[in-house]
């Protein structure tokens, strides 16, 4: 299962940064680099494993927090 991060005109880069520190526990250098290939290319793969509890969980926390995320089977 994939996890994608997509662009949007509504959340900030520190937003993004924040909730990828919180929620994939990527330190804060990693966000920044996630947030601006979401914001050039439009979207990003984040997470991909085939624990579906797990992404699932991240997905939600991700939503919680405003973000445009999608998933793939």
């Amino acid at each position: 299962m994939k996890l994608f991060i997509l662009n949007d005109d509504v959340n900030t880069f520190d937003n993004v940064i924040n909730s990828i520190q919180m929620y994939l526990n990527y330190p804060y250098m990693q966000g920044v680099s996630i947030a601006h290939i979401v914001n050039d290319v439009g979207e990003c793969l984040v997470k991909e494993s085939d624990d579906t509890e797990l992404i699932e969980e991240i997905y939600e926390g991700l939503v919680s927090s405003g973000l445009n995320v999608k998933l793939e089977k």
